[in-house]
């Protein structure tokens, strides 16, 4: 019997149960509990004859402009009243992004970008090129005047990210320049979560509290807080989204 004709042969059914079962109960499993977190959190909400609370709400609509001095009062609570779960969720990309990269890197990638023709043309090069400056200028509005209209760090770095893709896929040195080395990108964003960290901790020696408004007390309007925590939540957002992308793109060219 020839060895190399039987070792291609396809395995016994009985020998893929046992291994999809291994698969898909883990799965299973993390599905259910999930829609148990979700069932028992969202209950409560839902439940008829359960009145909706309103004093916060109310205090929002009448104080909250006053109190944080952002018109945009998203801006004023994410930032301001719930700056703590604002935390979580810079937390939470970290991790996302720490994730990807290491999965990349684990499966024999290193986070790149190379010129390859076979996947190129002229005019990606040029309109991707052009464009990449505007998406950065406007990604950087949305995020210095999220406190007065529809925007902030979050969603102005999601745009600031598609300006830096955009300029990583219309670069002509090489796929190269310093806003898209994968390494810079992760700087940045390193070094925003750590300024949010500090920020997070200022308030707490000068009397404000955790994650409290360190400048009320100076006298300086306490929107100008607000406009340096979308900075800086910004930069780590658009830095971090990018470093993924960037990574990615540079697997899937090299």
């Amino acid at each position: 019997m020839n060895p190399l004709r039987t070792s291609t042969q396809p395995r016994p059914a009985k020998q893929l149960v046992p291994q999809r079962i291994s698969v898909v109960l883990p799965a299973v499993l993390s599905a259910v509990v999930v829609l148990g977190a979700a069932v028992f959190t969202l209950l409560p909400l839902v439940r008829l004859g359960t009145a909706w609370p309103v004093a916060l709400r109310d205090h929002l609509e009448q104080r909250g402009v006053q109190e944080s001095g952002a018109c945009n009062l998203v801006s004023a609570i994410y930032l301001g009243y719930r700056a703590f779960d604002t935390l979580g969720e810079t937390i939470v990309l970290l991790v996302a992004v720490s994730g990807t990269i290491g999965m990349i890197a684990g499966a024999g990638g290193v986070p790149r970008l190379e010129r390859s023709k076979g996947h190129r043309t002229e005019l990606i090069d040029v309109v991707t090129g052009k464009l990449g400056p505007v998406v950065l200028i406007f990604g950087l509005y949305v995020m210095m005047f999220g406190h007065m209209s529809p925007g902030g760090g979050f969603q102005g770095g999601v745009v600031v990210a598609s300006g830096i893709v955009f300029l990583a896929l219309g670069s002509r040195a090489g796929g190269r320049s310093r806003i898209t080395e994968p390494g810079n990108l992760a700087r940045i964003e390193a070094l925003g979560f750590l300024f949010l960290v500090i920020a997070s901790l200022v308030g707490s020696f000068t009397g404000a509290g955790y994650f409290g408004n360190p400048l009320a007390r100076a006298g300086i309007s306490p929107v100008v807080y607000i406009i340096a925590l979308n900075a800086v939540i910004g930069l780590k957002v658009g830095a971090g989204i990018s470093l993924m992308c960037v990574a990615m793109l540079g697997e899937a060219e090299s």
